[in-house]
């Protein structure tokens, strides 16, 4: 992949089968798809994910293939397979999420559960059982299960808060894509 002077992306492949289905690990080659391993649809959603440009019009997807590759009506079926990819896609992120939250939200009632049984347990102890413990063990007791606490909740808690991030920033992107134009050229 790199970038042309107009901020093109553009892509070197050895077939076009590449754009989706990733090529063996080879550190030994000069093109970053194979060194990567990685299908080059990963590649430029990743590089559209990072870009801050809100304007995309006029930037191009440009793929270098063979010449003997290339047929009339490569442009437009590649075209039409990365809309349906990104489609796609998009419908299994927006899935993801909504299962991220669900599961969030059960795993957030359950750890609220576990903790407010914590929390009683250790006031009725607190209060009946070691009455005669010193401060500093009470203040142990109450720090080590407010860190208890704290601890089973963050998981849920970032899950549901944050866990639709990702998705969200790639739906951004499939949505970019989406909108390139498409150009196959012979690889010079």
């Amino acid at each position: 992949m790199s970038p042309s002077p107009a901020g093109d992306i553009v892509f070197r492949l050895d077939t076009i089968d590449q754009l989706f289905n990733a090529p063996d690990i080879n550190p030994f080659s000069s093109e970053q798809i194979d060194m990567l391993g990685e299908p080059a649809i990963t590649l430029i959603v990743r590089r559209l994910m990072v870009s801050r440009s809100r304007n995309w019009k006029g930037v191009k997807l440009v793929l270098k293939l063979p010449a003997d590759q290339i047929t009339p009506d490569l442009e437009a079926q590649t075209r039409e397979a990365l809309r349906r990819h990104a489609a796609a896609k998009i419908e299994d992120n927006r899935l993801q999420i909504r299962l991220s939250r669900v599961r969030s939200l059960i795993g957030l009632g359950l750890v609220t559960a576990i903790s407010i049984v914590v929390i009683a347990v250790a006031y009725v102890l607190l209060n009946n059982v070691f009455t005669t413990a010193s401060q500093i063990v009470r203040g142990i007791a109450v720090a080590t299960i407010s860190v208890f606490v704290w601890v089973i909740l963050w998981d849920p808690m970032e899950q549901l808060f944050f866990g639709w991030v990702e998705p969200r920033l790639e739906n951004n992107a499939l949505r970019k894509l989406q909108n390139l134009e498409i150009v196959v050229q012979p690889k010079s």
